[in-house]
């Protein structure tokens, strides 16, 4: 029986930044992958025909922060949608993640230590079950809204636990379904957008996972060329 696409939002960098992660991880989403995948890169962009335009980021960690509460307003508010940063390599079919049960939730993210106990660095959206919340018209120029948004899902919506595999934070949970590069000093990749300190990773094996799927995806015809693009794009403050 066919299967509808995986709808997946990838928030990541504009200016060709993470181009190394972005081909890794897209590469090895495919390649782990038996059915479509659609993926949105959500990049901040001075296009006013953007839907990821106009969003106040002054207080985003990253330059795709805030993106991820608007999914459910771009679908329409239908059907699901999986978020994630872009600090990633795929190992299982994301497939399962989609069609997980998600019983009366409307949203499936890890148990964590942040956040209120979860991380929603990967999430599992019910879309329809967001309608009601306001347009991102009226809140993504708030450069507060993150954070709120962060309260709110904590206070007011049903969230299931995830399956910390899709979300191994550095290798915090092995066998991993998805490995996360989470501690922006030590990715490998070094984004020129962080501006903090950075240092080596401490599990080379894990910088070596990282350079071989890289070396892959190059070997499968993927071009870093294709993914590393200067919009000319300036950040709030970030990586601090």
């Amino acid at each position: 029986m066919n299967k509808d696409p995986v709808k997946l939002f990838i928030g990541t960098s504009s200016n060709g930044e993470d181009a190394l992660i972005e081909m890794a991880y897209e590469y090895t989403l495919r390649n782990n992958s038996f059915r479509s995948i659609e993926i949105v890169w959500m990049r901040k962009t001075d296009d006013p025909n953007s839907f990821w335009h106009g969003f106040a980021d002054q207080n985003w960690s990253t330059p795709f922060s805030g993106f991820r509460w608007a999914i459910p307003e771009y679908c329409n508010f239908e059907g699901r949608a999986i978020y994630t940063d872009v600090d990633m390599l795929n190992f299982h079919d994301i497939g399962e993640l989609f069609d997980m049960d998600m019983g009366d939730n409307v949203m499936l993210a890890r148990d964590g230590t942040r956040f209120g106990g979860k991380e929603f660095c990967v999430i599992l959206f019910d879309c329809s079950k967001f309608k009601g919340q306001k347009p991102s018209a009226q809140w993504k120029v708030d450069p507060t809204a993150h954070h709120r948004f962060i309260n709110f899902v904590q206070q007011e919506i049903p969230i299931g636990t995830l399956d910390p595999a899709w979300n191994s934070h550095d290798g915090d949970v092995e066998p991993f379904k998805q490995i996360h590069y989470t501690h922006m000093p030590t990715q490998p990749w070094k984004p020129k957008w962080f501006t903090g300190e950075t240092v080596d990773h401490p599990k080379h094996e894990l910088v070596e996972l990282f350079w071989d799927k890289v070396d892959e995806a190059e070997n499968e015809g993927y071009r870093v060329e294709d993914y590393a693009v200067d919009r000319g794009i300036q950040y709030g403050i970030i990586g601090q």
